[in-house]
């Protein structure tokens, strides 16, 4: 008997980027792309694994001397690595989840020869109590702060 299993996993009125749960990257410009990292937890940080198609990105662009620019400095995102795969590049950051709220902030990556590419990196942070977001594939939480609100100490008041 086993007829009964599948009776819950029908999603026709979601999207299939839904059901894929994968990151969503959209292409903005010739270089520059919106990435959408769904929804994440407040203080935790997250490494985030992103596929790029070859249709997206210039193939003969020589993405292993890519870069994170200085400025601006960003606070929630830290580059990690670009490279040429088989159907096109992955790009790998680390992202902070630091207020709950959407958040969102621009990577900026630069070649030796200065080529520029952007990435406007976008996630909706969940707060605490907020239940815990399905993660996207791609996504590994790798540590989570204390935060900041001391609720747990044994604080008297004023």
């Amino acid at each position: 008997h086993h007829h009964h299993e599948d009776h819950h996993v029908h999603f026709s009125t979601e999207s299939d980027e839904m059901k894929e749960n994968s990151i969503v990257v959209r292409k903005r410009g010739e270089t520059s792309f919106e990435v959408q990292l769904g929804f994440l937890q407040v203080n935790h940080t997250y490494e985030v694994c992103v596929d790029l198609s070859s249709s997206d990105l210039d193939p003969s662009l020589d993405l292993e001397s890519y870069g994170q620019k200085e400025v601006p400095v960003p606070v929630h995102v830290k580059f990690l690595d670009l490279r040429k795969g088989e159907s096109g590049a992955s790009l790998t950051f680390v992202f902070k989840a630091l207020h709950d709220k959407v958040t969102k902030e621009k990577l900026f990556l630069a070649s030796k020869e200065e080529d520029e590419l952007q990435f406007e990196i976008v996630a909706r942070v969940l707060g605490k109590g907020k239940g815990t977001p399905l993660l996207r594939s791609g996504i590994h939480c790798i540590s989570v702060e204390p935060s900041d609100e001391t609720e747990d100490t044994d604080w008297k008041g004023f």
